[in-house]
């Protein structure tokens, strides 16, 4: 009897342990655990989203998902969701199964070299417990996965799942009803480890209180480590760039966003806890009153890339830094003396290998001190330096010359790091600072000509869904910054960039804003694809009204502006030889009866009392310049000796103070130089050259000396000053005929500028203005009949490519000499090749057969507009649209001026 009461004990005892231990189990198991706490502290993003199949169903109405499903990575996740979807139980998909859940995706920094992501999915349900063993079990069965191996890690079964369709794999566990899935078995045991050290903190604990998911219409909660964004970007760009990538993410900690969708624009917004560490960002300029955007005037169009600082005391940029030089004190000066705004600007690039010209914009409080401390630094430069001071005259303004180097670091830290020496402009309340001072010349041509943000309609529609005030921003034009993205693009990562490259350029704009809020920053991140009109994307011609005249039209239209309004208008010439004006209305405007027909294009300048443009040109032995009224100014024409006959004209103002120079050359290469009331200028009555010239001289401003470059058809470059005499190192003799010009790039001094010429034969030279040969390339020659030629863009002429023709067969290659496309034609004699470019990815083509009188069109992509030709044999002129984003083209036919109207699709 004992022994049988003992036994019933002891049986009850172990019955009682085994109830016991499946309570602690199943009560374990139906613990609810907060998906954040597993997240690993180094995680650079996490999202949560509670809606698949709506998230979805938006992109898809968006179109946003149509771009982003061509990323590889999304077609990796779909290509592996589907195999996972084909050995799903019964007709419960794997959409089914995650619709609904409050999912967290972690993206992480592994190793330092690549991305991996964990994925954390809670089970609901019996049911879905039941599909999930279904879906291990079938995985295992399935001959589209290998070997499914079940190992023991911590006290949690792994299981390592690899696909060997696709030869990638992943791995998982369970943890209290929810599934953590990786590809990379190393986060998956880092999470396992956190489990078991005890109760983990969440990452976005900061942000307990916060959850966007219950407001109508957010898509997901994105949590941002700006810590760990250094590491993430840095395995994209190159490490020269990452000091300032790393210095400017200590403007916060963390922060966590709602992201919106709306047609064809995502929005993150929401609040980041600052970056307490000492040396930060954050810390340095202790913002206050966040500003708005006002330099919007003097931003133009082809900008790139801006970093802007709003505060009202922008000189909090500057860490204390004692200068001891003989100027320090000015500088200190000067720095005190800006408020407000400060901004760092990257301009538009035309090839990876050119350094993007940078601009740094500073708003003045009291702009005549800071004039005077400028002039006062200039002559204390000079004196410490024994040098005289250097101040350039351009139009209205004065550019001088601050030879300190990284002044801009001096002035605003090292955010603006990066500036050899200065070149500085004061333009109304803000001081402009360049590295080059052409690059203060094309951007105060840019603001004169409303080139600018505040006149750009597409910009405009940007900025208004922007924070109107902010404490920093950083705004991209990825079009316009294409080229420097790939300069600074890790060559592991360029060719991943050149594969994206349609959706990285469909969502063009950029803005990603901080604005302090008592002791966070409002945060913003605006990514926006530009609005496009109704007939973006058609590719077709659409005829619009054009003229009819009496006679003949013999040139092809030249593009010119309005004296008054500056808008745009045409000049052509008959043949009765009557030069015709046609305003932007499509009117006739003034006529003016040469007598003999044009030998140049039409140029205008500023000139007289009242800076009305004015028009020049030549005819075979006279120099004409006319007003808006067709009548010739006094003095002119100019008669030259009836023997000549001359080639081009070109037009200089040395100091762009009105006091023009006017040159031209004969058929025998004799240049003859006038001013505006028909002297001749000593040296050039006439200088006589070796040969004819292959194009138009060219004048540029290098270091207050005037550079006059003449090349001849017989591959010499001269060099020139303004007497006409040869600078030393001249000429050059590239070793073979040249047809087409010179482009130059100007720099600090004649050392410092390069000049690139293309030989009739393919050879590259770059050389500087000192007469040193810097690089010699030759382009792949097909055969002994291929022919090249530098083509200029049509407008400002600030970027070029290259045209090899060859057997009826043209090609475009660019600055980088990489060939865009090649096209093939009828006829084996040459083609007129334009090329027309209005910043970014706003590019046409124009190649014209003159025998079949046939010109194409095509976009930047080399696909031809329209899909037909048009009947043309002359050059063509084009405008664009910026606000309707369309084009319009004008050419002559018979008596006819024809006008089109077309866009260029995706």
């Amino acid at each position: 009897m004992p022994k049988r009461i003992v036994f019933f004990f002891v049986g009850f005892v172990v019955l009682a342990s085994l109830l016991y231990y499946g309570f602690n189990q199943w009560k374990a198991g139906r613990e609810k655990v907060d998906l954040w706490t597993l997240v690993p502290d180094d995680a650079a993003l996490v999202v949560e989203t509670n809606n698949h199949q709506a998230l979805m169903q938006h992109l898809r109405e968006t179109e946003l998902w149509q771009t982003f499903s061509q990323l590889p990575m999304a077609h990796r996740f779909e290509e592996d969701i589907a195999y996972l979807d084909s050995v799903a139980p019964g007709n419960q998909r794997l959409e089914r199964f995650l619709d609904e859940k409050r999912i967290l995706t972690s993206l992480h920094v592994e190793g330092k070299t690549s991305l991996s992501y964990v994925f954390y999915i809670p089970v609901n349900s019996v049911g879905e417990h039941r599909f999930l063993r279904n879906l291990t079990e079938n995985i295992s069965k399935s001959d589209i996965f290998g070997e499914v191996t079940n190992r023991d890690y911590q006290g949690q079964q792994l299981t390592d799942v690899y696909n060997t369709r696709n030869g990638r794999g992943f791995t998982f566990f369970t943890y209290h009803n929810n599934v953590i899935l990786s590809a990379s078995p190393v986060l998956v045991e880092e999470i396992v480890r956190r489990v078991t050290r005890g109760e983990p903190v969440s990452v976005a604990a900061a942000f307990s209180n916060v959850d966007y998911l219950q407001q109508p219409d957010v898509y997901a909660n994105v949590f941002v480590n700006y810590r760990a964004l250094p590491e993430l970007f840095g395995l994209f760009l190159k490490e020269e760039v990452m000091p300032q990538v790393r210095y400017l993410s200590t403007l916060c900690q963390s922060a966590m966003l709602e992201l919106k969708l709306e047609q064809n624009t995502l929005f993150l917004n929401g609040f980041s806890t600052s970056e307490g560490l000492k040396n930060s960002l954050h810390n340095t300029m202790q913002p206050r009153k966040p500003q708005p955007l006002a330099l919007k005037p003097y931003l133009p169009n082809r900008t790139a890339m801006m970093l802007h600082f709003g505060m009202q005391e922008i000189a909090r940029l500057r860490r204390q830094q004692e200068n001891e030089s003989a100027y320090g004190v000015t500088v200190d000066s000067l720095a005190r003396s800006f408020s407000q705004e400060a901004a760092l600007v990257y301009m538009e690039s035309n090839s990876i290998s050119q350094t993007p010209e940078k601009v740094m914009y500073a708003h003045s409080a009291n702009p005549a001190r800071t004039k005077a401390l400028i002039n006062r630094l200039t002559n204390q430069v000079a004196e410490a330096r024994k040098a005289q001071p250097f101040a350039e005259k351009y139009g209205d303004y004065t550019i001088h010359l601050l030879d300190v180097p990284e002044l801009p670091e001096q002035l605003l830290g090292s955010v603006f790091h990066g500036f050899e020496q200065s070149y500085a402009v004061q333009v109304d309340g803000y001081l402009l600072i360049s590295e080059e001072v052409a690059t203060l010349r094309h951007l105060l041509d840019d603001i004169a000509e409303e080139n600018v943000w505040s006149k750009s309609g597409g910009q405009k529609l940007f900025l208004e869904e922007t924070l109107q005030e902010a404490n920093f921003s950083l705004f991209l034009n990825t079009v316009n910054a294409w080229y420097i993205l790939n300069r600074y693009t890790t060559e592991e990562e360029r060719e991943n960039l050149l594969q994206n490259a349609t959706i990285m350029k469909r969502f063009a704009q950029v803005g990603l804003q901080f604005a302090a809020v008592e002791d966070r920053y409002y945060t913003s991140l605006l990514i926006r694809r530009p609005d496009l009109n109704s007939t973006a994307g058609q590719n077709v011609f659409e005829e619009e009204p054009g003229m009819e005249f009496d006679n003949r039209l013999d040139t092809p239209p030249f593009p010119v502006q309005n004296a008054v309004d500056r808008s745009r208008e045409l000049v052509v010439q008959d043949s009765a030889n009557v030069l015709l004006n046609i305003t932007a209305l499509g009117k006739r405007g003034w006529t003016d009866s040469l007598g003999a027909p044009l030998r140049s294009d039409v140029k205008q300048i500023e000139y007289g009392p009242d800076k009305k443009l004015r028009y020049l040109f030549i005819t075979a032995d006279r120099i004409h310049a006319i007003n808006n009224q067709g009548q010739p100014l006094e003095n002119f024409p100019f008669n030259l000796p009836d023997t000549l006959h001359l080639q081009h004209l070109a037009v200089f103002d040395y100091e762009k103070n009105g006091d023009y120079r006017l040159l031209v050359d004969d058929n025998l290469g004799n240049l003859y130089m006038y001013n505006m009331r028909g002297a001749g200028i000593q040296g050039w009555l006439p200088r006589r050259m070796d040969y004819r010239l292959a194009a138009e001289p060219q004048h540029l401003r290098v270091g207050g000396r005037d550079v006059i470059l003449v090349p001849l058809e017989n591959g010499y470059i001269y060099a020139l000053n303004r007497n006409g005499d040869t600078y030393p190192g001249f000429p050059i003799n590239l070793k073979a005929p040249l047809t087409s010009g010179t482009m130059a790039k100007i720099g600090a001094d004649l050392r410092r500028t390069e000049v690139t010429a293309v030989t009739r034969y393919g050879n590259v030279v770059t050389f500087n203005l000192q007469g040193r040969v810097l690089r010699r390339e030759q382009l792949m020659r097909p055969s002994k009949r291929a022919l090249f030629q530098l083509v200029p863009e049509s407008s400002n002429g600030r970027s070029y490519v290259i045209v090899r023709q060859e057997q009826g067969k043209v090609a475009i290659l660019d600055q980088d000499l990489n060939e865009l496309f090649e096209k093939r034609y009828v006829t084996s004699a040459s083609k007129i090749v334009q090329y027309f470019h209005f910043g970014g990815d706003n590019k046409v083509y124009a190649i014209t057969e003159t025998g079949p009188r046939k010109t194409y069109l095509y976009d930047a992509k080399g696909k031809l507009i329209g899909g037909r030709s048009i009947e043309n044999n002359q050059q063509v002129t084009v405008y664009y649209n910026e606000t309707a984003n369309d084009y319009t083209l004008y050419f002559t036919s018979g008596n006819q001026l024809k006008k089109m109207r077309f866009s260029v699709g995706e």
